[in-house]
């Protein structure tokens, strides 16, 4: 109860001190400038490259500037009213835009496409209408212009969305789904099959356990737009077959602004219930475990503990020093906080150089409660049959700090990101084992992980008059994860099974592990025009470089009975006594240790690449980005057996990976597109360490083979796109893939329970049609100009060839594949100063395989859940200030992991194998926002 008191006044102060951080900073805001500002972009119409040195003037006044490196232009100072803006650049039409209309302390988005002079002139264009940067038209210009087919979704789209996090944003992507919450699946690839990428770095994986990054640690609020590039070419990473996530942040904001923003959210399934908590202290909330979890660091190694006496006193001194926190609590779930607080400023200085800021601060806290049913199947048989109760409480504090400096054609940017999530999850098991014996089961699990992400980018333009581009990179990422003691117990008929002899991490059992990943990363690209077919080509070249470093240790201590135990009355005490000092004894209970040589492993890679391009138009209509992209990688990991026999893996690939897109224009607003490349899919680390950890949630232990090999790809692609209107597209493409030795995850056989591995499967192929659409309604009445629907959806057919005793077929879908994508959604925003927003969002996927089967146990699939999102948003205050209340996943599908017993390639809940079937209730969220500007 005092622990519990304490976390309470500490939650108090914190609240407390974000009310009173939000009244100072709203006293120490200045006051902004009564002037305004012309801002914008200029592109070339056909290419979609920026245009660098570009004057802009202002009529009638000596007032003008020029685009940057990135073809930006910013004219401040501005006295309220109406200008006529002209664009000029040698070899293109000269552009006057008229009734620009710039108003008090606002920014007037002047985004321009310039045409170039050997197309049929036009005297004057008048603009009536522009769009932003992140608006969802330019967006798909982006798009229309991009050499690689590509998918994206826009800050715009983001903020009428209830997504919190990256992961959820992703959902929405044409051709993408979400697995576990956290992990991309692209055109039904599981997530091994992606990259991601933050600001053109490559972002480190997040998990222990899988080649994945986490996309839930990235606030959405820091996002300016995610792309997903589904084909190759020759200037980005060649490691995956699905796609790569391009996710970029933002550096010179438009104008000087202040947002605050104040929310919380409420679970159906999870608030105000009756919640069981492990001991802790209080600063979980701030995203600080409890250290008592910890080894104590008098604690010796695994040889020098064993070496000691068993019957001396040093063994039970030893294991009388790790802190006697077993047992938990029962509380109150509680409303958590939403916070996050954005800074941007530009200041442009008189010789037009300019230094931008970004920096946002996020924190969530939640309390969310899973309800989980299991049965545990060999082959057909049943074993254990139980019941979870899943208690997670859960800290996302998230800091992102971007700075960025323009002086004539050149830019330098230092962009920061550090997340740090703090997920505490306490699970009750109550059920029956394989004999109809009751038992009484808990884990008590904390997982700390932290991602740092240090970018020194800079971009220049070499030689005005031949325009030759340079831009590089500097990165360094720090992954930092801990699962500091881990307990799990079991009570039968009320007694507490404490193995004798040897631990057992199921019984009594305390892990801990520690994983630490430092990448080091270069990248720099040239860009040559050239005039091979036509003026204004380009040929690229380049170089990529990554070296990572990642050490990992796990240690695995349990508390065992004494030789000569005879204090069976301990037995039947309450977990927060049982381990107390005093039982603690001979003839009572010790620690052993049984950690093996597999629980350790240290590795390294490193990367070299290098590739050339060529890039532009060979015909009028007809534009050509052909290139090869040579990759040399050497993987290195050192660990043993569980006699310590030591394990050494170490390859190197050297690999070409040739890429060729076409696009003809049959008009100015569609295209055909035509891709053909080659690309590869590593083995992680985690994948190839030794290493077995026990999933308790889903009751399956991950082991990683030493022997994967490196897989690859050919893909196809064929597509069409059209672009109507401004914000409007219609695409659909066809795609087709062949894999060699694919990597999936499999059920090994001979292995004492349930265990998850990693395999090459001899080959596989993969057919797909997907299509997106998104329209204004305006075409059906002028009242319905307001509402948008947008539309994505993907087919996706995958046969790999297995053996006939596996699979009566002979042959099964790839892993982790869904046959199937569906994102759907109606937005309405009402045309006023303080508009009434409406959001309605529908995601489904297909069943998929979680873990490919053998001889004995079938393939586990995940069931289908339908997820339904509502968001209802007002602005206040001339759109200053804007309340949202949004409605997550109001259908509240369960999760359901099944192995299909009729072999009919459908869900049947009455004869099927349900090995998991999990609900996680829905979230209504309330927050409000405030910006000052």
């Amino acid at each position: 109860m005092q622990q519990l008191k304490h976390a309470k006044v500490k939650q108090k102060f914190f609240l407390k001190s974000i009310k009173i951080s939000i009244v100072l900073i709203l006293i120490t805001t200045s006051v902004f400038s009564q002037t305004g500002k012309i801002a914008g972009k200029v592109t070339d119409k056909k290419t979609g490259e920026t245009l660098i040195g570009l004057s802009i003037g202002i009529e009638g006044t000596n007032k003008g500037s020029a685009t940057d490196v990135e073809g930006r232009f910013v004219i401040p100072n501005l006295i309220p009213g109406k200008y006529n803006v002209t664009f000029r650049y040698i070899g293109y039409q000269t552009k006057s835009i008229t009734g620009v209309e710039v108003k008090s302390g606002a920014v007037t988005s002047l985004n321009i496409i310039m045409e170039d002079a050997a197309t049929q002139a036009l005297n004057e264009v008048v603009v009536t209408a522009s769009y932003r940067k992140a608006s969802v038209g330019a967006l798909y210009a982006q798009q229309k212009n991009n050499i690689s087919i590509s998918s994206g979704i826009s800050s715009d789209i983001i903020k009428r969305s209830p997504d919190k996090n990256t992961s959820e944003v992703l959902k929405r992507v044409s051709g993408a789904s979400i697995q576990d919450n956290k992990f991309i699946v692209v055109r039904g690839l599981s997530d091994r099959y992606n990259s991601a990428m933050l600001n053109n770095a490559v972002l480190p994986n997040t998990e222990v356990d899988r080649k994945a990054f986490s996309f839930d640690i990235i606030p959405s609020n820091l996002i300016d737009a995610i792309v997903v590039n589904k084909t190759a070419s020759a200037d980005i990473p060649g490691d995956f077959s699905g796609g790569v996530v391009q996710v970029t942040t933002k550096d010179f904001p438009d104008s000087k602004f202040l947002n605050l923003s104040l929310g919380t959210s409420y679970n159906t399934q999870s608030t105000f219930k009756d919640f069981l908590t492990a001991p802790k202290s209080g600063n979980e909330i701030f995203g600080f475990y409890d250290k008592g979890r910890d080894i104590p660091s008098s604690f010796p190694s695994k040889a020098e503990y064993l070496a000691l006496p068993s019957q001396g006193p040093e063994r039970f001194e030893l294991s009388r020093a790790f802190k006697n926190n077993w047992g938990y609590n029962n509380v109150t779930s509680k409303l958590g906080p939403i916070f996050q607080a954005n800074y941007g400023n530009s200041k442009i200085y008189d010789n037009n150089n300019k230094f931008g800021t970004i920096l946002s601060l996020s924190y969530r806290y939640d309390e969310r409660l899973k309800d989980v049913n299991q049965i545990a199947y060999t082959g057909q048989n049943v074993g254990d049959k139980f019941n979870d109760q899943v208690y997670s409480y859960n800290t996302n504090i998230g800091g992102l700090a971007n700075f960025a400096y323009s002086w004539g054609n050149n830019k330098i940017a230092l962009k920061n990101l550090y997340n740090r999530v703090l997920e505490s999850q306490f699970t009750n098991r109550i059920g029956v084992d394989e004999s109809s014996q009751p038992f009484s089961r808990t884990a008590n699990y904390l997982l700390q992980r932290s991602l740092i992400s240090d970018q020194l980018s800079g971009e220049h333009l070499l030689s005005e008059a031949r325009k030759v581009k340079l831009d590089w990179n500097l990165n360094y990422a720090n992954t930092d994860r801990k699962e500091p003691g881990f307990k799990r117990m079991e009570y039968s008929q009320g007694i507490a099974s404490v193995p004798n002899g040897s631990s057992d991490p199921r019984l009594g059992g305390n892990f801990s592990s520690l994983l630490n990943e430092n990448s080091y990363g270069a990248a720099t690209n040239v860009v040559f025009p050239v005039k091979w077919f036509r003026d204004n080509n380009k040929l690229k070249f380049g170089y990529f470089g990554q070296l990572r470093k990642r050490n990992f240790k796990a240690r695995v201590i349990g508390f065992i009975k004494d030789v000569n135990f005879d204090d069976n009355a301990a037995l039947s005490l309450p977990q927060d006594q049982i381990f107390a000092a005093d039982n603690i004894r001979p003839k009572g209970f010790v620690l052993d240790e049984i950690t093996n040589g597999s629980d350790a492993y240290d590795s390294r890679s490193l990367l070299n690449a290098g590739y050339v391009m060529f890039d532009g138009f060979v015909k009028e209509k007809l534009r050509v980005g052909a290139g090869v992209r040579l990759e040399s990688y050497r993987q290195q990991l050192t660990s043993a057996d569980n006699s310590y026999t030591p394990i050494i893996v170490d390859t190197t690939y050297v690999n070409v990976l040739p890429s060729v897109n076409l696009i003809y224009n049959l008009t100015e607003k569609s295209n055909f597109r035509l891709s053909g490349s080659k690309t590869i899919g590593r083995p992680e680390f985690r994948e190839i360490a030794p290493f077995s950890f026990y999933d308790f949630n889903k009751n399956i232990s991950v082991q990683g083979n030493s022997k994967l090999k490196q897989s690859s790809t050919i893909n196809l692609d064929l597509g069409f796109a059209t672009y109507p209107n401004n914000g409007e597209t219609f695409s659909i493409s066809a795609f087709f893939k062949s894999f060699d030795l694919p990597i999936e995850q499999t059920l090994q056989l001979g292995t004492s329970g349930r265990t998850v591995g990693y395999s090459n499967a001899k080959s596989a192929t993969l057919f797909g049609v997907e299509a997106e659409i998104r329209k204004s309604l305006g075409f059906i009445g002028d009242r319905f100009k307001n509402i948008t629907f947008s539309a994505n959806a993907s087919y996706i057919k995958s046969r790999v060839v297995v053996s006939k005793l596996v699979n009566k077929d002979g042959f099964r879908p790839l892993q982790g594949q869904s046959p199937y994508l569906i994102n759907t959604g109606l937005q309405y925003i009402s045309p006023s100063i303080n508009p009434f927003g409406l959001s309605l969002l529908y995601n489904r996927i297909g069943k998929r395989i979680y873990a490919v089967g053998n001889v004995l146990d079938g393939d586990i699939y995940e069931n289908p859940r339908n997820i339904l999102d509502f968001q209802l948003s007002k602005k206040v205050a001339n759109s200053k200030g804007e309340f949202k209340i949004n409605y997550s996943d109001i259908l509240n599908n369960k999760g359901i992991f099944y192995q299909d017993a009729n072999k009919n390639g459908s869900f049947d809940k009455n004869s099927d194998y349900i090995n998991i079937s999990e609900r996680y209730g829905s979230s209504v969220s309330l927050s409000f926002a405030y910006t000052f500007k």
